[in-house]
């Protein structure tokens, strides 16, 4: 497996997918086919859902996003809609022989 490879098959392209990276000649984002496989997708399900995506472009995906990190924080639970129920904090033990 090549990064070249995969650097040759993505494009940014503004107007297409909010200038998220996508597969050149498609509209497929890369972070989502590579999410998709992370979250326990099989390469079989993706291909089947998009037909313009090979088996090898899922595997060009893994590839690409490993080495192009999404920039920025990851968002917080609360942006998500997501409320804490119950928020602990544990003091954790100190090792042996260590005194405060």
């Amino acid at each position: 497996m090549s990064l070249r490879e995969a650097e040759n098959a993505v494009e940014r392209v503004r107007g297409v997918g909010g200038g998220e990276p996508v597969f050149k000649k498609t509209r497929v984002p890369v972070r989502m086919v590579a999410a998709m496989k992370a979250q326990g997708a099989t390469t079989e399900e993706i291909v089947a859902g998009y037909p313009s995506v090979t088996v090898r472009m899922v595997e060009l995906a893994e590839i690409w996003t490993a080495a192009h990190p999404a920039l920025g924080r990851p968002p917080r639970l609360s942006e998500l809609g997501a409320t804490v129920i119950n928020a602990k904090r544990f003091s954790l033990p100190l090792p042996p022989g260590k005194i405060s």
